[in-house]
C-alpha cells in the first residue's frame, strides 16, 4: 500500500498508508489555523498518529517549540523547550515517534 493524502470529514489533510519505515520526509505538515494571534502551528495527520509542532508565545513573555505526538488509542507525548521534530533528524515515521516519546517532558502518554 503506497501513502494516500487526502482530506477527512473534518477538513484535514491526513495520509493513509503510512508505515514504521515511511520515510518521514515524505509526509507534509500542514499549517494549522492559529489559537492565538502569535502561534504558528503545523501537523501531520496519519494512520499511525498525529504530530503537531506548535511555535508559541509562553505565559512567561519568551517564545518555545513543542512537539506533540498522539497515537491512535488517544496517548499523547509532549516535547516542550525548544523540540521541533521536523528538525529531529528522524529518517522513518518509527524514529520520529521515538524521538518524541525520548523527548516528552510534560506528557508521557497518558
Amino acid at each position: 500500500m503506497s501513502l494516500n493524502k487526502y482530506v477527512n470529514s473534518y477538513g484535514k489533510e491526513c495520509y493513509s498508508g503510512v508505515k514504521q519505515d515511511t520515510k518521514f520526509d515524505d509526509l507534509e505538515f500542514h499549517i494549522v489555523e492559529p489559537s492565538f494571534e502569535d502561534d504558528i502551528q503545523h501537523a501531520v495527520h496519519t494512520n499511525l498518529g498525529s504530530f503537531t509542532v506548535l511555535d508559541r508565545l509562553t505565559g512567561f513573555g519568551w517564545r518555545d517549540i513543542e512537539t506533540g505526538y498522539r497515537d491512535m488509542d488517544g496517548g499523547f507525548w509532549l516535547a516542550s523547550g525548544g523540540f521541533d521534530v521536523r528538525e529531529s533528524g528522524a529518517e522513518t515515521m518509527l524514529d520520529a515517534i521515538k524521538w518524541v516519546k525520548d523527548y516528552a517532558n510534560n506528557c508521557t502518554g497518558d
